[in-house]
C-alpha cells in the first residue's frame, strides 16, 4: 500500500493561501433566450434487490456469502449531510470593475481551424471514449460576463459547524419531496436526473454539445457549452415538476475527468478547456520523466507519468501559449469550473484532484514533490473538499435561468468515473465496478490507497469521503463492438432500423452458442493502444488464429472475449495491489448484454451483477447531492435508497471457466508476442 507520510491513511486536510478577490461566475447573466423544453424522459418503478447496504450502518458489511469484509467500523456520519445557513464559502460582490452591464468576455482563443463535432447522445461516463457520430445540438443562452472574485474562507472555518447527525434529517417519498438533482457533465453532453429522497428517478433531460479537434491528437471544448447545458436540463427539469421548485434540496456533479481549464483573475476561461483525449503534451510528460522518475511520480501522486492527465495540459499551456499562460490565474478540471459557475465558489473534490496527478491520494492534499518539480503553485489551484461537502447555494442568476430556489444547495461532486461507481453502489472494500461504455473504466473500492507495482491500476481517492479506488481508466470496449456492428453487420443495422430487434442483439445472438475461447481465435481490444495488459499507446487491435472454418459469430465472440481477458489483467493488478477482488458490478450500455456478462463472469472467476439501471453517473451525483444537502445522512443511507440490483446474479461456470485459462494465457503470450511489432510501428 502506500505509506502515508502522516501515518498509514492519514488524511491530513490542506488549507489554501489567502486569494484575492473573487466573484460568483452566475451573477451576471445579461441575457438568456428561453429554455427549450424537448421531450423529458419520466422515470418508472424499479426492482430493489437490496444487497448488503444497509448493513453498513452499524458497522457490519458482510460480502455475498455472508462473511465480514474488508472495512472495520460503520462509515462516519460527519463526511456528509452539511446544511449551509452559513456558507462554507463566500460569494463574491456583484461586478467586475470596468465592465458596463452586458459586456461579453473575448472569444476564446486557442483552437486554430478546429473541426467541430456535435454529440448528441449520452454516455456513462464518456470521457474515456471515442468519438462517436455527429449529431445534436447545443444548448440555449449567451456566454455572460464573467466578474470578479470574491474573499472566501477555508473549508476549516465552518465545517464542524456545519454537520450534523444521523437521524436529524428524515427521508421521505417523492411525493410532494424532497428531491435532488445529480447531473453527469461529460464530453458529449449534460444529462440532468431528479431523483426522490427515496431513489425514484424522477424525470431526466439531456442536452449534446460540441466537440473540437483543431489538429490530430488535440481534443477541445468550450467551457461554456457546458454551463449552457446545465441551464438548459436543469430548467427542464424545474418546469416539469408539478411541486414547487423549493421541493429541490440538492445538486451536484459527475463531471468529465483529465480535462483542463485555464482561466484569468475573474474566471473567464482563456482558451478551450483540453479534454480527456487530447494527447497533445507528450513533449512535457517526456520532460519531466527527465526529472521524475515514472516510478517516484506514482508514488508521490498515485498515478502513472501520462501524457493524459492535466497537469501535462496545463504544462502545455505553459510552454507553447506563454502570452494566454502569463494572463493565466487558475487552472481547474472541468468539474471545478461547472462548480464555480453554479456557486460562485472555486473547489475541487479529491477524486477530480487526483485527475490532474497532483494530488496525494495518502494525505488527500496537494503533492509538494509534484508542485515543485512542475513549477505550478497552489495558489493556481482550487480548494479541496470532499465530494460531499455542501459548498453553498446557487447564485440568483443560477436560480433564475434554471427555476431553481435560491436556496438549493449545492455538493461539489466528483468525477464521472467516481460517480458511475457510487451510483452501482461500489464503495465497500472488494467490490469492483465495470463501467462499458465506449471505453471500459474499471476502479475497485478499498479502505485505504493501495499501490499496485506494475502501475497498470491508479490510486484515487473515491467519490465516497472513507473510500479509494484502485482504477485502470479504460481500454476502448464497447467502441470495438460498436465498429464491428458498424462495418461487417449491415442487414442487423437494417432490421434494427426498421423495428426488428437490437443490432447488438442480433449479432451476439449467433455467437452465443459458440464454445469458450471461440474455437481458437483470439482478439487483442487495442483498437487505440492497450490499457492492459499494460499501457503501450503503440499496440495495435489482432484477430488471431483465423481458419476457413470460422464465421462472422466467431469473430464476434472472440471480440466480447478479447474484452473480457484485459479486464482479467486488471483484477490480477488490483489482487497485486492486496486488494481481495470479490465481485463485479457491471454499469453502461455494454452491461446490458448477457451473454458479455457471462462471458466476464467465467474469464475472470467471480459473480456478475448490474444494477436496475446501467446508467449510473447522474445517480451517482445525486447521492452526493442528498448527502451534502442533508437529505441523507450518510453515503450508505443515500446507497441503500438510491441503488438497486436486477435478481438475476451471473456466475462463473466451472467448466467454461477451465477452458477460458488456456485461451487467457494465449492471449497474453499472443501480445507479449507481438509487442516488438508494435514498436516497431
Amino acid at each position: 500500500m502506500l505509506a502515508g507520510r502522516d501515518g498509514q491513511g492519514s488524511r491530513r486536510e490542506q488549507g489554501v493561501p489567502h486569494r484575492r478577490e473573487r466573484r460568483a461566475l452566475g451573477d451576471r447573466l445579461t441575457s438568456r433566450r428561453p429554455l427549450r423544453r424537448p421531450r423529458i424522459r419520466r422515470g418508472g418503478g424499479q426492482r430493489r434487490v437490496r444487497g448488503d447496504v444497509a448493513h453498513r450502518r452499524n458497522g457490519t458489511r458482510p460480502d455475498q456469502c455472508g462473511g465480514a469484509i474488508e472495512g472495520g467500523p460503520g462509515r462516519r456520519a460527519d463526511h456528509g449531510g452539511q446544511t449551509c445557513p452559513d456558507r462554507l464559502f463566500r460569494r463574491a460582490p456583484q461586478a467586475r470593475s470596468g465592465e458596463p452591464p452586458g459586456h461579453e468576455p473575448a472569444p476564446l482563443q486557442g483552437a486554430r481551424h478546429p473541426r467541430r463535432v456535435r454529440r448528441d447522445q449520452p454516455a456513462i461516463p464518456d470521457h474515456h471514449g471515442v468519438p462517436g457520430s455527429p449529431a445534436g445540438g447545443v444548448g440555449p443562452g449567451g456566454d455572460p460576463p464573467v466578474p470578479a472574485r470574491g474573499h472566501r474562507r477555508s473549508i476549516r472555518d465552518d465545517q464542524d459547524r456545519l454537520r450534523f447527525e444521523d437521524g436529524d434529517r428524515p427521508v421521505s417519498s417523492p411525493a410532494g419531496g424532497p428531491y435532488v438533482i445529480g447531473c453527469d457533465v461529460g464530453s458529449q453532453g449534460t444529462n440532468a436526473a431528479l431523483y426522490g429522497a427515496d431513489g425514484t428517478l424522477v424525470a431526466s433531460a439531456y442536452e449534446g454539445y460540441d466537440l473540437a479537434f483543431p489538429h490530430p491528437g488535440w481534443a477541445e471544448q468550450d467551457p461554456s457549452a457546458w454551463s449552457k447545458a446545465l441551464m438548459s436540463t436543469i430548467g427542464q427539469l424545474v418546469a416539469g415538476l408539478d411541486e414547487r421548485s423549493e421541493a429541490i434540496k440538492g445538486l451536484s456533479f459527475g463531471s468529465q475527468l483529465d480535462g483542463m481549464v485555464v482561466t484569468d483573475a475573474s474566471g473567464r476561461p482563456l482558451r478551450p478547456a483540453m479534454i480527456w483525449m487530447d494527447r497533445r503534451a507528450e513533449a512535457q510528460a517526456a520532460q519531466l520523466a527527465t526529472r521524475m522518475s515514472p516510478a517516484d511520480f506514482y508514488g508521490n501522486v498515485g498515478a502513472n507519468l501520462d501524457s493524459s492527465h492535466a497537469v501535462f495540459k496545463a504544462l502545455w499551456v505553459r510552454d507553447e501559449e506563454p502570452e494566454i499562460f502569463a494572463e493565466a490565474a487558475f487552472v481547474m478540471p472541468p468539474g471545478s469550473f461547472v462548480l464555480r459557475e453554479t456557486t460562485g465558489v472555486l473547489a475541487v473534490d479529491y477524486s477530480n484532484a487526483s485527475s490532474l496527478a497532483l494530488l496525494d491520494p495518502r494525505t488527500r492534499a496537494w503533492s509538494e514533490p509534484v508542485l515543485d518539480v512542475t513549477g505550478l503553485g497552489p495558489e493556481m489551484l482550487p480548494e479541496l473538499a470532499a465530494g460531499t461537502q455542501a459548498v453553498g447555494t446557487i447564485t440568483a442568476n443560477f436560480a433564475e435561468a434554471t427555476g431553481l430556489s435560491p436556496d438549493t444547495v449545492v455538493a461539489v461532486g466528483c468525477g464521472d468515473e467516481m460517480a458511475a461507481t457510487l451510483g452501482a453502489g461500489v464503495f465497500s472494500p472488494g467490490e469492483v465496478c465495470d463501467v462499458v461504455g465506449t471505453a471500459e473504466p474499471v476502479c475497485a473500492a478499498s479502505s485505504e490507497p493501495r499501490e499496485d507495482p506494475t502501475m497498470l491500476v491508479e490510486c484515487h481517492p473515491h467519490a465516497d469521503p472513507d473510500a479509494w479506488l484502485l482504477e485502470n481508466p479504460g481500454f476502448v470496449s464497447g467502441g470495438n463492438l460498436r465498429w464491428w456492428r458498424d462495418q461487417f453487420a449491415p442487414l442487423e443495422r437494417r432490421a434494427e432500423a426498421e423495428g426488428n430487434g437490437d443490432a447488438y442483439d442480433l449479432l451476439t445472438r449467433e455467437a452465443a452458442d459458440l464454445p469458450p475461447g471461440s474455437e481458437g481465435l483470439l482478439f487483442l481490444p487495442c483498437m487505440q493502444g492497450a490499457m492492459a495488459p499494460e499501457w503501450n499507446g503503440a499496440a495495435r487491435a489482432v484477430f488471431y488464429g483465423l481458419t476457413l472454418a470460422h464465421s462472422r459469430a466467431h469473430m464476434t465472440r472472440a471480440l466480447l472475449e478479447g474484452s473480457a481477458y484485459a479486464l482479467r489483467d486488471i483484477l490480477d493488478a488490483m489482487r497485486n495491489a492486496g486488494l481481495d477482488v470479490r465481485r463485479l458490478t457491471m454499469v453502461g450500455g455494454g452491461a446490458k448484454g448477457a451473454l458479455w456478462r457471462q462471458i466476464k463472469a467465467d474469464v475472470t472467476g467471480l459473480p456478475v451483477r448490474i444494477p436496475t439501471s446501467v446508467e449510473t453517473t447522474a445517480t451517482g451525483a445525486a447521492i452526493l447531492a442528498a448527502v451534502g444537502s442533508g437529505v441523507h445522512p450518510t453515503v450508505a443511507s443515500a446507497v441503500d435508497a438510491f441503488v438497486a440490483f436486477e435478481p438475476e446474479e451471473h456466475r462463473p461456470d466451472p467448466e467454461r471457466q477451465e477452458a477460458y485459462e488456456e485461451a487467457y494465457r494465449r492471449y497474453r503470450d499472443l501480445y507479449f508476442a507481438l509487442k516488438p511489432v508494435f514498436a516497431a510501428g
